[in-house]
Formats: structure tokens, sequence, C-alpha cells
């Protein structure tokens, strides 16, 4: 062990930065799943830790070109680079609490290299934050933006509640008060996104208004996202639960006496479960605004979150029948990402056992959902065998969590998550949904290790036999092989007016792999992986 943990040090400290390969052979005796994480999320490719990078790469066939260059399966065209610090900050706080971990294990302290390395990812991610004008202040100081680059930046609620909790490990891990400093800046920031209305006012903005028009208070949650040019978003989304957990935890870590983090976590809680108990991904509230360039509160066009009526909807619909949500399309990762903020934040205040009380109902009900299987109805393009192309197999047990699975490997495994990505509406175009069955059971594994021990069990057992030395992709199918996404070239990225043509996506990302760690480590421990 401790040989092991030399090894992996010295090899921290090596500058030069050399590629991971795309398909290594299997090792003969695989390391535990969690040391497999820390190894990928801390190797570098093309001079860029993978903890910190998404890039995205398309290949299809002989029709699409991305400047110039033909995309192949044998030679991707990648664009974009180091990005997203969401998927950063999830790295850095599997990696400190990893290290944290890993050092009571071995009852030592964390080494000078370790806390540079959490330093170091850590620095990475206080780089998105814009530098504070202390004369102008703004609703998203010490907030960290999602990209760090380019001239208008965007700070999502969500996001930043992963710093938080971030830095907050961080700050366990290494004991840097700086760290601490900034998780409380990002709960600062929280608590203007659940009332922004003081930021507004002064520019004729009225962020909340009701049915008649007339200003009201704000409804509890999170506003999902503001930009840099202090336009507000007019949605708050299910997945914002993320921040309840966060800011109860930072609520325990400073003590303020007036019990605002605490307390702004409880009113949040109370207007966001009504979401989550109404099977909605996000609420789109009703405001007033001038139309002008900056300092507004604007509506999100995107899966028509335009709905401006103060309730809840799911993604593409504002329909409503005989007064219950009717249509669009539930998306998974925000259910799983809520039902684990809910579950944190009950078990931080009351145990294991009242926080599964909390959840059992909503658990329960997700889990029976009648919705479209992963690969939905058919699967026009798949991209790992396109001779498999067609109809998918059939659903799985009434519960879609039946010990034995049908299909094939491109198929939903219910052992990893609990819906794949089901949709209650068939939609116009499938895809395969692979990374929210890896993805979820990271974000679920606490919450499923308590409440469906023998189904966590089966997923942790399938992940540890599979081959992981591939993780080069955070796209990954239930061997976690490297695979792409069938979609169809919307952006016209080769530039020839059609926006109809199939193409391939895939990610080289981060967060299936950093939440399968922390989702290890919560759910098991350190030491139990020994």
């Amino acid at each position: 062990m401790r040989a092991r943990a030399a090894a992996l040090l010295a090899a921290l400290v090596v500058a030069a930065a050399t590629p991971v390969p795309t398909a290594p052979a299997v090792a003969a005796t695989p390391v535990p799943l969690v040391d497999s994480y820390f190894d990928w999320l801390v190797a570098s490719h093309d001079g860029v830790r993978n903890g910190l990078r998404r890039d995205i790469e398309h290949v299809h066939g002989d029709q699409l070109a991305i400047a110039g260059k033909t995309c192949t399966t044998a030679s991707p065209c990648t664009i974009g680079g180091p990005r997203q610090s969401t998927a950063a900050c999830t790295s850095l706080q599997f990696i400190s609490v990893y290290l944290d971990q890993r050092a009571a294990y071995e009852q030592r302290s964390l080494s000078s290299v370790e806390t540079a390395l959490v330093d170091e990812f850590a620095g990475a991610v206080l780089a998105h934050r814009l530098a504070k004008d202390p004369n102008a202040p703004k609703i998203f100081d010490d907030a960290v933006a999602s990209t760090p680059d380019g001239q208008l930046r965007y700070f999502t609620s969500f996001g930043n509640a992963a710093c938080g909790e971030a830095l907050l490990a961080a700050h366990q891990a290494t004991g840097t008060a700086g760290y601490l400093d900034a998780a409380v800046g990002i709960g600062e920031f929280l608590l203007r996104m659940q009332d922004p209305r003081a930021y507004y006012l002064t520019h004729g903005v009225h962020p909340f208004v009701d049915a008649l028009g007339q200003p009201t208070t704000p409804p509890g949650g999170y506003v999902d996202q503001i930009s840099s040019w202090s336009n507000l978003y007019s949605t708050i989304s299910t997945w914002n639960l993320t921040a309840i957990a966060f800011m109860q935890r930072l609520q325990t870590a400073v003590a303020p006496p007036d019990n605002r983090y605490g307390q702004s976590a409880a009113t949040a809680r109370q207007f966001l479960t009504t979401g989550l108990q109404l099977g909605a991904d996000w609420y789109t509230f009703d405001f007033d605004s001038p139309a002008t360039s900056q300092n507004r509160v604007v509506a999100q066009s995107a899966y028509r979150a335009d709905c401006r009526d103060n309730r809840w909807h799911r993604k593409g619909s504002c329909t409503y029948t005989d007064g219950r949500i009717a249509g669009g399309t539930l998306g998974t990762d925000m259910i799983e990402y809520g039902l684990a903020g809910l579950y944190d934040h009950e078990r931080q205040l009351n145990g294991a056992s009242s926080a599964a009380a909390a959840v059992t109902t909503l658990y329960t009900t997700y889990t029976s959902l009648p919705g479209w299987h992963t690969a939905s109805a058919s699967d026009p393009l798949d991209c790992v065998d396109d001779t498999a192309s067609g109809a998918v197999d059939p659903y799985y047990p009434p519960d879609n969590q039946g010990a034995t699975p049908t299909g094939d490997a491109r198929d939903y495994d219910p052992h990893l998550s609990f819906g794949g990505f089901f949709r209650l509406t068939p939609p116009n175009e499938n895809a395969e949904a692979k990374y929210y069955d890896i993805v979820g059971f990271g974000i679920l594994a606490e919450l499923r290790e308590e409440l469906v021990p023998a189904k966590f069990a089966a997923g942790y057992q399938r992940l540890q036999q599979a081959d992981r030395q591939d993780a080069l992709y955070a796209l990954l199918d239930r061997s976690l092989a490297a695979m792409f996404l069938p979609t169809r070239d919307a952006d016209d990225l080769d530039g020839d007016s059609d926006t109809t043509e199939h193409l391939c996506k895939g990610t080289r990302g981060t967060l299936p792999v950093a939440h399968n760690g922390l989702g290890i480590l919560k759910a098991v421990g350190y030491a139990a992986t020994r």
C-alpha cells in the first residue's frame, strides 16, 4: 500500500505530459476503482490534467469535416478545450476526499506533494472567478463561472454548489483558510440568487411578479443562471437541491449566529421538493423587465423554459391538462441530483434513516415510471455498432430494476443507475444515454446503498469487474469502454448549411469518473476498497 502511494506521488511530480492511450491493455491485477479514477484524473493529456478538461470530439463517416479536416473514428475532430468549472470542481472534491481518506487509512497527514495537488486543482477552479470591482458590487461576485474564458460568462447555482462542496473538501483536506473563505463567498452568491430583487429594482426590473403582474416575493429556490452582464434567467431547477446540501454543510462549517445558510437551505428545500413531487424539471417564474441589453431578467428559450407562468414544468412543454403537468421530457440528471441533494440535506440534519425515509417514496415513483427505454423506442444511429441500429430490446421488469437485464451492451443497465434517460413523451430523435447510467451511479451511490443495497452492490460489482483502463472518454457504456452518442449537426460544424445530418459526439471529460469516485468514497469509504 505505502509503495503504491509513493509511486503515485512520484508520478505527480514528473513534469512531462504523456498522452493517455485510447486503448491500453487490461491490467493483470486491476487496482481498486477509486485508485484507477484518481490515477486518470491527475494524469495529463495534451499537457492538461484530465480532471480539468472537457473536450468534445465528433466522428462521423465521410461527411463531417471541421476546419478542413475529415472526422473519422481513427482521427476524430476535437473542439473545445479545458473548460467547464463543474467538472473541475467535482474532480477537486473527489481528489480532496480521496487523499484525505487515504491519509487517514494510512495513519498519516497529507504530504506536501498531495497538498500541492489539491492546491493546483483548487487554483484552477478559482481562476474561473471574475475580479471584483469594490465600487460596483455584482450579484455574481465571488461566484465561479461555468467557463474560464469568453467576453460573456455565466454563473449557475448548480455549478457553484458543486464548487462550494469542492472548496469545503479542499479546506478539510489541507486546512487552507482561503478555501473556506471562497466557499463562504459562494454561499453569499447563492443567497443573492435566492432573492435577487435588490440588484434589479434600481433598473426598473421586478424579478418576480404575480398573475396580475404585480411585484411579489421570490418562491424560495435558487435562480438557475446569471450572465456577466447581470442578465438573470427565469428558471429554477430541481437539481438546485444540491445547493441545499452545500448550504447546510456551510452552515455547520462557519456557524453564523443568524443561521442564514441553514435557513436558506430549509426555505429552498421546501420549494424545490414540490418540483420533485410533481415530476417536474424546473419552475419558470414571471417577471417584469425592460428591454435593455444588461441588468435585466430574461426568459430561457431552450426547452421552452419561457413559460413565465410561476409554475413547474418538464423540458419542452408549458402545458397543463386538467390541472396537471402534461407533455415534455423528464431529464434523469435533474432528478438524480435533486434526490441526492434532498437525501444529503436530511442526513446532515437527522441521520441516514431519516434521510432514507425522506426520499423513499420519490425514489420508488421515479424507478417505476413507464418511461421510454434509455435508447428510446428506436436508435437510428448507433455510434458503437451501426449494424445494431433499430428498435431496442424490451423494457426491464416493471420497476426498471430487475435482477436479470435483457438486451445487449448498448441498452440501459438498471444496476448502475435508476431510470436511464427516461422520457415521458416520445422524442423526435433518439440518443443512447449510457452517460446517465454511469454518472447516476455516483450521484445516487449513498442513497441507493441505503435504500436498495442489493442493487447498489450489483452495480458496484459490475464497475469493479469492468475494463477501466481506458477512462479517456467520460461518456461510457457499462463496460467502461469508449463510446460516442449519436446526434445531429445542429450547429452546422462543417459549414454546409445542413443541420440535420447525423454525427457521433464523444465527450472527453470528468464528471462520470469523478462522481463514481465520490459516490464510492461516500457510500463505501476508502478503507473498504482495500
